[in-house]
């Protein structure tokens, strides 16, 4: 069911009335019945997946907490434990829970992975086992991809991994944590939330608060705006031109790499914001998942602002972990020998962080492009971490002023120029690709095509890519109030009924006359469901 479709506006209206009417008590209950409902409209034989997922964790969930309360009992009672004995009592705990939660990781994580990439794997090693032996033929397997593994995978494992650190207690009540793991807004394309962060918000009873309700929708227009208006636009000029790279070279393939990445952003942002909004009008507040990262100074700083709650996920379960691992903390102890302790400290972080950018590179896509763009990242931030010193004696040589208007612009475009440049090669398959795609980027030199009609014969129109220019700027000029730490909706709110009115219905003319529809067109497309 997509959210961009009648469909579900009925679905979402039924439901909401229906939420609203039967006992507070019984609210729970009627967003699990959607959610379930919601899923089994992409393929009720894909659902064995989620439900597969949802009981074995919870069992998982139940031992480890069951584990959790032993040792804390253990420790309260038990008056014959000296320092020594303590100690012991909580490495062999720690070993127990170590083993449920490494069982759990290989499970889901090994179901994620087989059936995301295993078509991927499968043809390079049939090629492996034909060479050697030449009657070998690779079978043939294909695999539909459920909705929202990925997403529901991550949270699952968030879960598993906050109670083997004892963060809360475990949800007693599977129907419970089927909704934590299913509920429908959220299960697409995120965010990923945390249970101590959304399940109180789930099981509560929520009363109808027009204001709230109001909000929620205004949210979701603001999303369906930068999605339909925004995106699904931009993606059929980045289509044309990435899909004929050697048609459209020079300033064509590099101007189109920069539009590539706000075509991303509308699309996962406006997915969000309806995701957002409809958990709003239920009464339940989502983790932002994005922060204006086109105004991020640095590229760390743009991966703080992009895709919030992912990031957050590989911070908080990957690298920290292996920052303060046993062989992390040998490696710091001996680069700080050899490289001084300045340096010394800095290297585990940097590498720790390039495991990270490499993880959350192929976590998008196995194609060896994608493992060029996580390293790319990884190695320019952390160059930009080691090279930091330097950079503030230059700046400070040069009497350059870093507190100013002008440096903030610099820093901002330098850091959209950088992210920019692996969007390039984004589409390229394989290295020979990669490099073709390089090379009619910087082989023709032809500024003249933004003089000329050059534009407007890339699937838009002028009227068409005029009005999509003027919505992005609607987009910034948004975006700047955000930044300036506006909230859109309270200031509209302020403002005579009148006034509000005439945004609401201009936003709904723009979406309704300026969305992308026609013959063939999938507007459910959002390209995050595909991850």
């Amino acid at each position: 069911m997509s959210f961009i479709s009648v469909v579900f506006i009925v679905f979402l209206l039924i439901t909401t009335t229906i939420y609203f009417l039967v006992p507070s008590k019984s609210q729970w209950i009627v967003l699990l019945f959607a959610s379930y409902l919601f899923y089994f409209t992409a393929g009720i034989e894909l659902a064995v997946f989620l439900l597969s997922t949802t009981i074995i964790v919870y069992w998982a969930g139940k031992a480890l907490g069951k584990l959790n309360q032993e040792y804390r009992d253990r420790l309260k009672y038990g008056t014959d434990l000296d320092k020594e004995k303590r100690k012991l009592l909580k490495a062999s705990v720690n070993r127990r829970k170590k083993r449920i939660v490494a069982v759990m990781l290989i499970i889901n994580f090994g179901i994620l992975f087989v059936l995301k990439y295993f078509p991927v794997f499968a043809e390079p090693i049939g090629e492996l086992l034909s060479s050697i032996r030449s009657d070998f033929e690779m079978p043939v397997f294909h695999f539909l991809l459920p909705l929202g593994i990925s997403f529901y995978t991550f949270q699952a494992m968030g879960y598993v991994i906050d109670l083997y650190r004892d963060k809360f207690q475990p949800e007693k009540n599977l129907a419970r944590f089927a909704l934590f793991l299913s509920f429908f807004p959220q299960i697409i394309q995120g965010p990923i939330s945390r249970y101590d962060e959304l399940a109180v918000q789930l099981y509560v009873p929520h009363k109808f608060n027009y204001k709230r309700v109001k909000f929620g929708v205004e949210l979701m227009l603001w999303g369906y705006f930068k999605k339909m208006v925004i995106a699904d636009h931009l993606a059929i000029l980045t289509g044309r031109v990435f899909g004929n790279p050697e048609q459209y070279q020079g300033f064509y393939l590099i101007f189109t790499a920069m539009l590539s990445w706000i075509e991303l952003y509308t699309d996962f942002s406006g997915g969000i914001d309806i995701t957002r909004g409809v958990a709003e009008i239920f009464g339940i507040i989502l983790p932002e998942n994005f922060k204006r990262p086109f105004f991020a100074g640095s590229l760390s700083e743009f991966w703080r602002r992009w895709h919030i709650t992912l990031n957050n996920w590989w911070r908080d379960y990957i690298f920290y972990p292996l920052t303060l691992s046993k062989r992390f903390v040998i490696l710091g102890k001996k680069c700080r020998k050899i490289f001084g302790n300045e340096m010394g400290k800095k290297i585990p972080a940097m590498l720790a962080l390039l495991v990270v950018r490499v993880i959350n590179s192929v976590w998008h896509g196995a194609y060896i492009i994608y493992f060029v763009g996580g390293l790319y990242h990884g190695v320019m931030i952390a160059l930009a971490f080691l090279l930091e010193p330097q950079f503030k004696k230059l700046t400070k040589r040069m009497k350059i002023k870093t507190v100013c208007f002008s440096w903030k612009i610099f820093r901002i475009i330098r850091t959209f120029i950088l992210i920019s440049v692996p969007r390039l090669f984004y589409t390229a398959e394989s290295w020979s690709e990669m490099l073709l795609y390089i090379r009619f980027a910087f082989s023709k030199f032809n500024p003249w095509i933004f003089f000329d009609e050059s534009w407007y014969k890339l699937g838009l129109d002028r009227k068409t890519f005029q009005m999509v220019m003027a919505a992005m700027l609607v987009l910034f000029v948004v975006s700047i109030f955000q930044e300036k730490g506006y909230c859109i909706r309270e200031k509209l709110e302020e403002q005579n009924s009148v006034f509000r009115w005439m945004i609401y219905f201009t936003g709904v003319l723009a979406v309704f006359l300026f969305g992308v529809y026609g013959l063939g067109y999938d507007s459910s497309g959002f390209q995050y469901m595909q991850f």
